[in-house]
């Protein structure tokens, strides 16, 4: 497991604490993405940051805390994006999405799908959230769930807001699911977790393939621009 290379996309609130427990486990080959800088206002659930870092680029202030919990980390300054992810998800052996739009999530799992490499993904606004495991060709992935990105107004997360806490669990799941593939329980796959943090409720799930899924069937046989749409929200 140490010597896996794993790829974070976004270093957020998803992101912070599924990249805290990775290292902390023993996985030191960490690829942190991110375009972002780190802003106060984020600061209650982006754990991996402190007062000290607002205003710095967020990949580079990651892997430097990462790299105090033991970790081999490497910066990657900027966004997974269709001219880059295929080459990006064939440089690692597993992938976990925290990214904060519908976009990277779709081109995340599109990723996957052609390049076989595993990936973990997680989304939350107000009080709930989901995470999902996909190993290509063996399980359900996020469009098997999800189907395509919302084309109709949805309410965005900086809109609707998001609790500290949930994203806190749900990237605890995240790491735990990376985990559980990287140790080599392929049962992880095809799990969607749900989390309601009012009622206080976690429940796991078995996913299915979808028939007529793209990704799952190989309809997806290239990731252009025009197939994603621009970044919607902010986790």
């Amino acid at each position: 497991m140490s010597d896996a290379r794993v790829l974070l996309v976004g270093a957020g609130g998803l992101g912070s604490p599924a990249a805290l427990v990775l290292a902390r486990s023993g996985v030191r080959r960490l690829t942190v993405l991110d375009d972002d800088v780190v802003d106060v206002t984020n600061l209650h659930r982006q754990v991996l940051y402190e007062d000290a870092d607002v205003g710095h680029p967020k990949a580079e202030r990651a892997a430097a805390r990462l790299e105090a919990e033991g970790a081999e980390p490497e910066v990657v300054r900027g966004r997974l994006l269709p001219d880059t992810a295929e080459a990006l998800f064939r440089a690692h052996d597993l992938v976990v999405e925290g990214a904060d739009n519908f976009a990277t999530k779709f081109l995340a799992a599109d990723a996957s799908a052609l390049t076989g490499v595993p990936v973990v993904q997680a989304g939350a606004v107000r009080w709930s959230g989901w995470a999902l495991a996909t190993r290509p060709g063996e399980s359900a992935c996020l469009r098997c769930v999800f189907e395509d990105i919302p084309r109709d107004r949805v309410e965005t997360c900086a809109e609707a807001g998001v609790v500290g806490p949930v994203v806190g669990v749900l990237g605890a799941i995240e790491a735990t699911l990376a985990l559980r593939l990287l140790g080599g329980d392929a049962s992880a796959a095809g799990e969607l977790w749900s989390y309601r943090g009012l009622e206080g409720s976690l429940r796991a799930s078995r996913v299915r393939r979808r028939p007529g899924c793209p990704a799952c069937e190989g309809a997806i046989e290239a990731l252009t621009w025009e197939r994603y749409a621009p970044p919607d929200c902010a986790v």
